[in-house]
């Protein structure tokens, strides 16, 4: 054995003016794997990964068994996420977490690939094997995977914290507050935002709410996110519309739980401002024996507070008029549902000004029932229905379709 070789460390195997090669030597001294390459006429510098077991001297390689870094011509210049350092020991390789994950995706993605080249200033470019990439665009990917790591570690510590916080005295909960860079950062991330709901817009809401208002300005820009955002929200809302709209079945609950979801659609059946006071609201009407009571899907109540409107839902796949004529051919009789339907919100409306009348004092509460499908008549039928609804002082009708097209409309008008 060679005096001057360690025994089971890399050590220089040639050294001419053209190239250095590095070799691993064994526990005899004997090199058995060649380490690093500097091809000094060439100005490169090669790397071949390796994990050595020091009790056998057995060697293995990971997926990626050489990287080859074009313009540099030696070890010292190498990128920084190619190298770590342990004690007086430099080690070369795959180091640093935000490389580790970008190898990682990359052998996942292509099974062949083993040969990884970065150049100063050659071309990226992608083959079966060999993947080579330019250290600036490296770089840029780098740093973005670094600054999701830093935030996602800072998240993770904070979250940890304030939620032993709740468990414990002994921990304080800490604000979880928004630096310089991390928003714009965060939606540099997303393509699209086709698919957010309603829970996102209120996040959004209150995330400018918080925002300093020299922050914000009202630009053109800013309307058409605003416009953007809308439309999702309208066309989530639509599809769930349009679902249950089309659903076979009698589904009073389901549309009482999307109308009070989504109690905005309501509002626009009135001419004026108006919010839901309640669902199932209790209207009057007990007997004395405390049965009996009467309840009202939705009371809504206008923006001055001073009167009322009671909205009774029914379903889509209720009939308006009965299927066979009543006199000659385009004369048609409501069906039991639609004749039902009418007094019993008449009769709401009746035990509700009884019984609150001197307590709330409305004027003349409005009443409005959804029932129904116009698209489901024929045109002799559709006559016989409008006429019939025209006339029907006391009681607004609104078919589940035309519901529909208003929210159609609202979309299109934003999209406009």
């Amino acid at each position: 054995m060679n005096n001057n070789i360690e025994p089971q460390k890399e050590n220089i195997f040639l050294d001419n003016p053209t190239k250095t090669v590095i070799k691993y030597y064994n526990a005899q001294g004997d090199p058995i794997f060649k380490a690093k390459e500097i091809l000094k006429a060439q100005n490169k510098v090669i790397i071949y990964p390796y994990y050595v077991n020091r009790r056998n001297d057995n060697i293995s390689q990971p997926k990626v068994k050489k990287i080859e870094f074009i313009g540099w011509n030696n070890l010292e210049d190498l990128p920084s996420d190619f190298k770590k350092r342990y004690g007086q020991n430099t080690y070369y390789g795959i180091h640093s977490k935000p490389l580790k994950r970008i190898i990682s995706f990359l052998t996942r993605k292509f099974n062949q690939f083993e040969n990884l080249v970065i150049t100063r200033n050659g071309r990226t470019r992608f083959s079966r094997k060999t993947i080579t990439i330019r250290l600036d665009e490296l770089n840029g990917i780098l740093k973005r995977i670094k600054k999701e790591l830093n935030l996602n570690a800072k998240n993770e510590k904070n979250l940890i914290n304030n939620e032993l916080s709740k468990i414990t005295n002994q921990v304080t909960k800490k604000p979880n507050d928004l630096y310089y860079g991390e928003l714009a950062h965060f939606m540099s991330k997303y393509d699209s935002f086709e698919k957010i709901k309603e829970e996102d817009i209120d996040a959004l809401s209150e995330l400018i709410s918080k925002l300093p208002k020299q922050k914000i300005s009202v630009t053109s820009n800013f309307i058409k996110t605003k416009n953007k955002i809308n439309t999702a929200f309208f066309e989530e809302i639509l599809k769930e519309f349009k679902k249950l709209n089309s659903s076979p079945k009698d589904i009073e609950k389901a549309w009482q739980d999307f109308f009070e979801k989504n109690a905005w659609i309501l509002s626009h059946l009135f001419p004026y401002d108006v919010i839901l006071r309640q669902r199932e609201a209790y209207v009057g009407g007990k007997t004395i024996e405390n049965k009996d009571g009467k309840v009202v899907d939705f009371l809504m109540q206008n923006g001055f507070k001073d009167n009322y409107a009671l909205v009774e839902i029914k379903t889509h796949k209720k009939p308006l008029l009965k299927s066979s004529p009543y006199r000659g051919t385009d004369v048609f009789a409501m069906t039991d549902d639609l004749s039902g339907g009418i007094n019993q919100v008449l009769d709401q409306k009746d035990n509700f000004i009884k019984e609150f009348g001197k307590e709330k004092k409305p004027f003349d509460p409005k009443c409005i029932l959804i029932i129904g499908k116009k698209s489901s008549l024929t045109e002799n039928q559709r006559k016989s229905f409008e006429l019939l609804r025209a006339n029907q002082r006391s009681v607004d009708i609104v078919t589940f379709d035309e519901l529909e097209n208003k929210i159609e409309g609202l979309l299109n008008v934003i999209n406009k």
